[in-house]
């Protein structure tokens, strides 16, 4: 008896003593990143397609503007054509949230609600409202239809976003949109027509950062 019970404390304790710290904290990681890839709300996918939709639009709206003397804005087909580019990718964004967050509640999903609801306030209020008091002022075409409208979304929406990353400590969405914002402000003294391609570059530079870093996060060690 005395034999089997040294052999069964013998047995618990190799069991005990099997699982390395080392291994059990890499196992800990691995899990981190799986739970983080499944809850992902921006997959790549998404980052794509949202890069092609920057490149598309802005593309168009500074082609269309390119060497226009003296400057009247960007025709009402491209203004069209990127309205709808626009509406397609949130919509796809909205139904690609909706599925992630199916069965899920809690204050991280009515938080990341409201942050949602001012993130479009800010975009919708921001611009026109700047432009609308430009334009009452006798502001030049130039101004109302060509700085603001391509700078101003940048640098409003952006310290909007970076103001709520740096709040969650979300640093690969707070250098997205640090590079947005300095965008914005470059878009602001190149010119009505260069300012639609500098904000172009800003926003795409903007999601390669993101996906980069999210990536990178994500990725298995």
């Amino acid at each position: 008896m005395q034999g089997t019970h040294n052999v069964d404390q013998t047995t618990r304790a190799d069991d005990g003593d099997g699982l390395d710290p080392r291994e059990a904290a890499r196992l800990l990681a691995q899990t981190e990143r799986e739970a983080r890839r499944q809850f992902n709300l921006s997959p790549q996918w998404i980052n794509a397609v949202m890069g092609a939709v920057i490149l598309v639009a802005y593309g168009s709206l500074w082609l269309s503007t390119r060497g226009q003397h003296p400057y009247k804005g960007p025709s009402l087909g491209v203004v069209a054509l990127v309205y709808a580019a626009v509406a397609v990718a949130f919509a796809v964004s909205v139904k690609v949230y909706r599925r992630a967050t199916v069965g899920v509640s809690g204050p991280s999903v009515r938080q990341q609600r409201v942050e949602g609801v001012a993130i479009l306030v800010s975009f919708v209020l921001g611009s026109p409202v700047l432009q609308g008091a430009l334009r009452h002022y006798g502001a030049s075409d130039a101004i109302v239809y060509g700085v603001i409208p391509a700078a101003a979304p940048l640098i409003i929406v952006g310290t909007t976003v970076l103001g709520i990353a740096a709040s969650k400590a979300d640093w690969p969405q707070f250098g997205a949109a640090l590079t947005v914002v300095t965008g914005g402000v470059v878009a602001a003294f190149v010119g009505p027509s260069a300012a639609w391609l500098a904000a172009g570059i800003a926003l795409g530079a903007g999601v390669a950062v993101y996906a980069a870093a999210t990536a990178k996060r994500l990725s298995p060690a």
